[in-house]
């Protein structure tokens, strides 16, 4: 059972205390961070806003349980391209601490594994670090399946930061959605980190709950042998989608790069998925109904970008 370790303005942090997990892992509960998860069919202008109000809770939260002591001069956003730019994390923090993060930047991109299943590896293709600072906390944005891509982003950090003569003494992790595999593999860098440099910590805060990776490395899903979350997240996922449903939603987020760059691919996604899904004898009413209720919004955006200016 997770009790609340702490009640900020519009959310509310869990502790998660599990051995495999990074040792500062907090679950942020908000109804901003629900209107995004519950509603996966939504992309482009509601979508940024939503991103927008809960980047000042993940900063507020970061501010009070992470960032205490630490220098304005040391902080840092590493803004992963593309999906990264989404979290406006930047934007966040100077509304919560009245200050511009300064940021470095690195383009970087899955890689499936060929016939390893949902395995990846990841690829970098830019960069630019000239903002990391000396003694340097970091603070990232990023939503997690296997964890490959956050992991090697790290280590492009860590090669620029020594051939700079920088340290890497904290790093911040918020993410919208993150596995517990992906969890896991934070804490596998945590402790890497930190025999290289005694004084870093990681603090890693996740929207609402840890979830169950599928097999392809990319789905995302609310129940599964692999979700970690609060009873109190359980009975929100229930009560929204109804049984079937919240077993068998593809993805909390689907493909985050697209939904955020290229909203209309994602609605096209979406209904497939949800044309799909409507076929299936086990869907209840409750699932029936949130299934045409969010199949009618993407339809209504779509008509949207028929508009002429």
């Amino acid at each position: 059972m997770m009790n609340p370790d702490y009640t900020g303005k519009d959310y509310v942090l869990y502790r998660v205390q599990e051995g495999n997990l990074p040792e500062n892992t907090y679950m942020l509960s908000s109804e901003t961070s629900k209107k995004i998860l519950y509603n996966p069919q939504t992309a482009g202008k509601t979508l940024q806003e939503r991103m927008e109000k809960l980047s000042t809770r993940f900063m507020d939260a970061a501010t009070q349980k992470a960032l205490k002591g630490t220098k304005l001069g040391d902080l840092v956003e590493f803004v992963l391209l593309a999906g990264g730019l989404y979290y406006f994390l930047e934007t966040g923090f100077r509304k919560v601490n009245d200050h511009a993060l300064p940021e470095c930047f690195l383009g970087i991109k899955r890689q499936r594994v060929e016939g390893a299943g949902g395995k990846f590896t990841a690829v970098a293709t830019y960069g630019n670090f000239e903002s990391l600072p000396k003694n340097a906390t970091v603070i990232i944005g990023d939503t997690i399946a296997t964890g490959a891509t956050i992991v090697q982003a790290m280590a492009e950090l860590e090669k620029a930061a020594a051939e700079s003569g920088a340290k890497i003494n904290k790093l911040v992790i918020c993410s919208l959605a993150c596995s517990l595999e992906g969890g896991r593999k934070l804490k596998e860098m945590e402790q890497r980190m930190k025999a290289a440099n005694p004084v870093f910590s990681l603090h890693l805060f996740v929207a609402e709950q840890f979830f169950h990776l599928m097999p392809d490395g990319t789905d995302l899903r609310f129940f599964g042998d692999d979700a970690l979350m609060p009873e109190e997240a359980k009975a929100y996922t229930l009560e929204t989608y109804g049984g079937f449903l919240a077993a068998n939603m593809k993805c909390a987020v689907f493909d985050w790069g697209t939904r955020c760059k290229n909203p209309a691919k994602h609605y096209v996604e979406f209904l497939e998925f949800a044309a799909e899904i409507t076929k299936d004898k086990r869907l209840d009413a409750k699932g029936k109904k949130e299934i045409a209720r969010m199949s009618a919004e993407a339809r209504k955006e779509m008509k949207k970008m028929e508009r002429v200016l």
